[in-house]
């Protein structure tokens, strides 16, 4: 016969065990229901830049696919360090996620102290979409070819200037890379974003600039700005005759990237769930094409490729950094 007490312990124990099944069991039976209410991608840049468009045109399928509702919320600043810490301290459900830049991920981490880890504090799930940088010159400028601004940029009492949307922005990175690599003289004029770096080139008031297809290609078929070359490893982006940097400069490639990401701990079936799901929207037809009219193109992968991708570009921009000696206040 069970004494009282141990009919006490034993009941106890069962409530517990019960609790800890229970507590097993949801999040399992979430994941398993996941999407089952909105979901929002948070966006660490402006409305209508190059990162957000691509965010946006993925947050419609996802919701076409998914039926419910993927919401962008644009929260400027910090390079996306804001965005970063906000999804940080999110509840790794997916409900809350992240549309990750290069810039956020592999470089500001580098150059200052930020609230987050790109790894640690992170689930990566998948990459998304690259593009690379266009070399372009006002439309009026002499230097109407890469050649032409490489013999300039070598005379000894030459000194070019470039723009780039900021001090530790990844077009102010590879026209330290390209000044490094093509031994020209050159010196760096920072902008608060790549509007007014875009003003003062066509102006004429600098003389060249590292600038994303989707703000150069505007002013390009306007006449008001010429690309020399494509800042790219892959041959062919920019137009027909148009020179890759990779071919002339061995390894030289300024192409930024984003992917989606969730807090640390989002449960493994959620992850497969919109990975797969992200790989599938990306190779569709008209998703291809509509990112090749800004200039962009699908970048997918697993999991683990985002995170090795992260790991090997921290490094080779980390060696930009450090042989061009570039720091931020």
């Amino acid at each position: 016969m069970i004494s009282s007490k141990r009919r006490t312990f034993l009941s106890r124990t069962l409530a517990l065990g019960a609790m800890i099944a229970a507590g097993w069991a949801a999040p399992a039976m979430a994941s398993e229901d996941w999407p089952s209410k909105p979901v929002t991608i948070v966006v660490g840049f402006s409305a209508g830049g190059p990162t957000d468009v691509v965010a946006r045109i993925l947050a419609e399928r996802l919701t076409e696919k998914f039926k419910q509702s993927f919401l962008v919320d644009n929260r400027v600043g910090a390079s996306g360090g804001v965005a970063a810490a906000l999804v940080k301290r999110a509840a790794p459900d997916g409900y809350t996620l992240m549309f990750g830049s290069s810039s956020t991920l592999s470089i500001i981490p580098l150059l200052q102290k930020t609230p987050y880890d790109s790894l640690r504090d992170f689930t990566p799930i998948s990459l998304v979409a690259s593009y690379p940088y266009f070399l372009v010159v006002p439309a009026t400028s002499q230097m109407a070819s890469l050649d032409a601004l490489l013999v300039q940029g070598r005379k000894p009492s030459s000194q070019l200037s470039y723009g780039s949307a900021g001090s530790g922005a990844v077009n102010h990175l590879a026209g330290e890379w390209f000044k490094r690599d093509a031994g020209i003289n050159a010196v760096h004029v920072p902008y608060k974003g790549d509007s007014a770096a875009v003003t003062d080139l066509v102006a004429g008031r600098i003389d060249f600039a590292f600038l994303a297809g989707a703000v150069a290609m505007p002013q390009v078929k306007a006449g008001k700005l010429r690309i020399l070359a494509s800042a790219s490893a892959r041959q062919g982006l920019g137009g027909e005759g148009v020179p890759t940097l990779g071919d002339r400069f061995k390894g030289f490639a300024a192409e930024p990237w984003n992917g989606i990401m969730a807090p640390a701990g989002l449960p493994q079936p959620v992850v497969a769930k919109l990975n797969a799901a992200v790989n599938e929207i990306m190779g569709r037809k008209d998703v291809v094409e509509r990112l090749a009219s800004l200039d962009q193109f699908p970048m997918t992968g697993t999991p683990q490729q985002f995170t090795n991708h992260i790991k090997s570009q921290t490094e080779r921009w980390a060696s930009v950094i450090k042989a061009s000696n570039i720091k931020v206040d």
